[in-house]
């Protein structure tokens, strides 16, 4: 089981609703190493993980529907284990 550092929420209506981007440096913590994933987020459903240098270093950015869906939360750490991905609330 993989972690990331507690990471920032930024949520937009813009992005799709089934895509997270995070930054290389996060998705390397969690044994990520090409830029596209598919994988189940846990009490959401299955999604796309997006690793890009656009976004900011320790940031999770997300649909706003998404955020809501999970609570709100401004931060989070991300815990991925055999393709599936949980975010704690931190």
């Amino acid at each position: 089981m993989k972690y990331s550092v507690p990471l920032k929420v930024n949520s937009s209506m813009s992005m799709a609703a089934n895509r997270l981007h995070i930054h290389p440096n996060e998705g390397f913590d969690l044994g990520l190493m090409t830029t596209h994933y598919d994988i189940e987020l846990d009490n959401v459903g299955p999604m796309e993980i997006w690793l890009l240098n656009e976004c900011p270093k320790q940031t999770l950015e997300l649909n706003s529907k998404i955020w809501e869906k999970m609570g709100k939360p401004g931060k989070v750490v991300l815990q991925m284990d055999e393709g599936k991905l949980k975010a704690q609330i931190v």
